[in-house]
């Protein structure tokens, strides 16, 4: 792993493996991990990428110190031989297959059975046991055999990602009952909302998500994963990460990949061992970087202060603005911006990050069904982020907050609309969680309106009156698109009420009349000329 090719990279437009001395020594020519699998992405950056940079360099002391690291664009002279001896020095602990000490696994891990499973086991989008994706195209029975570089990544999204519930029971594990061990939690990363922000190269990336000393400093038992005095064994615990770089590369899970030869002379994988490992037993606020966070109004007795914010399926990043701009507290929903993010503002606020900075938000979720046991969806948007709009007295962050706020409530403005015509027929109202609404319709046309919107304002924010102007005129017309189509294909009944004698029933006149009155109050009065006229009822 230390000098075969098997992380993911966009080199010159095109996306090539590279190996771990490669990435780091060349990442200021690389354009960034490939997003190929978000997951496996977000697994290298957190378990490997960036524990080997702090462990290696250590952290910035200050803001001035991280501004003089990032100020060559790359890792060179000092920094790139600090990081190429620490890549010699513990070049036995990067081997995928050692006997001794296999990277992110344990040594001859078994179950008492001597039972291996599918490598899909890994790879949790994948059908293995009753994690069966609707329409997957493989089975159980029909496992990927995958290159020692494909499974290290699967590997790291292992300890990262997997489902809950049963884990098969390795032998020697004393918390092991009828060969299975059972309360098993989904793997740490799996329980957040990951934002990740991402600059114009690899090594822009790294520097973005490497945090800054903080007061006390880093305990002397924080280390990676690989560090640890003891090699990993099939004895897992409960307990609390000594540090950030322990939290980062957490063992959630005991894994043995099981390397064979395929019919080339090749090395792959195809069957592997996962049993339990390790637990958290508190909250990771305080050190957790990668999520944003919602206070609990009234958390009990022994339970956290806040909860890490998820990203839910179907929702596009740029509708989570107010989270990831609540740089400076909670904003009215409790919810405060990832670390990561604050940081981002602060280095910002001192001038240490320029104001057209093309800086870029990934996320990345996971959204389990059946008792965490399973994957439903995996939820990942990347949007780019003027880096103005993290200053608290900023017009572009004033202006991007309102953008969020009248999507949302033009969102609401169309279901309604919905509603009403549906009123017009005698209709139910259709259920939240049921078929299309006008306003899920509304929103999905406004998304490459607002990515526009953030690109434009990310070169240029001091156009940013222009696109208040723009960002109405468009989104008003948009807004009729969407109303317009069922406004019109609405028959003489929705004309007339559900009671023929009703002067003023829910006929469509009236739904029309209030859809536009909406549309006034969320964007200030328009021009005659702006939107259609209002319809009368014909023979």
């Amino acid at each position: 792993m230390r000098v075969e090719p098997w992380i993911q990279v966009v080199d010159d437009g095109r996306v090539r493996d590279i190996s771990l001395r490669g990435a780091l020594l060349g990442a200021g020519g690389l354009s960034g991990l490939a997003v190929v699998d978000p997951l496996e992405t977000v697994a290298v950056l957190r378990q490997v990428l960036i524990p080997v940079v702090i462990d290696a360099l250590g952290v910035p002391k200050d803001s001035a110190d991280w501004a003089r690291r990032f100020a060559p664009g790359g890792f060179d002279g000092d920094a790139a031989r600090r990081i190429g001896t620490y890549l010699d020095d513990l070049a036995d602990r990067f081997d995928l297959f050692d006997v001794s000490r296999p990277f992110a696994q344990v040594a001859g891990l078994r179950t008492e059975k001597g039972e291996t499973k599918p490598v899909s086991l890994l790879l949790s989008r994948l059908a293995s046991g009753n994690n069966v994706p609707v329409f997957s195209a493989r089975t159980e029975n029909d496992p990927p055999a995958l290159t020692p570089a494909a499974a290290a990544r699967a590997l790291l999204a292992a300890q990262c990602w997997d489902t809950a519930a049963i884990k098969s029971g390795a032998a020697g594990d004393p918390q092991v009952k009828a060969g299975k061990t059972t309360g098993n939690p989904t793997g740490p990363v799996g329980q957040l909302g990951v934002v990740m922000p991402m600059g114009a190269t690899l090594f822009e990336t790294l520097m973005l998500n490497l945090p800054i000393a903080t007061a006390g400093g880093r305990r002397s038992d924080d280390v990676p994963q690989w560090k640890s005095p003891e090699p990993a064994t099939c004895r897992w615990q409960t307990r609390r990460p000594w540090g950030l770089a322990d939290l980062l590369t957490w063992q959630a899970r005991r894994i043995r990949l099981i390397p064979e030869t395929d019919a080339s002379g090749g090395v792959v994988v195809s069957r592997v061992v996962l049993c339990a490992g390790d637990r958290l037993n508190s909250s990771v606020h305080d050190l957790e970087p990668h999520t944003a966070w919602r206070q609990v109004e009234r958390p009990k007795k022994g339970d956290p202060p806040v909860r890490p914010v998820r990203h839910q399926p179907g929702r596009a990043a740029w509708r989570g603005l107010a989270g990831l701009l609540a740089v400076r507290g909670p904003t009215a929903e409790r919810v405060s911006a990832p670390e990561v993010m604050r940081q981002v503002a602060g280095l910002q606020t001192e001038g240490y990050v320029a104001d057209d900075f093309p800086l870029r938000v990934l996320t990345v979720g996971v959204s389990y069904g059946t008792q965490s046991a399973v994957v439903d969806d995996v939820i990942v948007d990347e949007i780019p982020l003027p880096v103005v709009a993290l200053a608290a007295d900023s017009r572009v962050r004033y202006t991007l907050l309102q953008v969020a706020d009248e999507a949302e409530a033009l969102r609401i403005a169309a279901n309604r609309l919905g509603d009403d015509l549906r009123a017009a027929y005698g209709a139910a109202k259709l259920p939240w969680d049921r078929g299309q609404r006008l306003g899920d319709l509304l929103i999905h046309r406004l998304t490459p309106v607002v990515r526009r919107l953030l690109a434009g304002l990310q070169h240029q924010p001091d156009m940013v009156e222009d696109a208040e102007d723009a960002w109405r005129i468009v989104v008003r017309r948009l807004a009729w698109e969407v109303a317009d189509p069922v406004l019109s294909a609405a028959g003489p009944g929705a004309f007339l009420g559900r009671e023929p004698g009703e002067r003023f029933g829910p006929r469509l006149a009236v739904a029309e009349a209030s859809f536009r009155r909406a549309l006034n109050t969320i964007l200030g009065p328009a021009s005659a000329t702006a939107v259609p006229p209002a319809r009368t009822a014909t023979a």
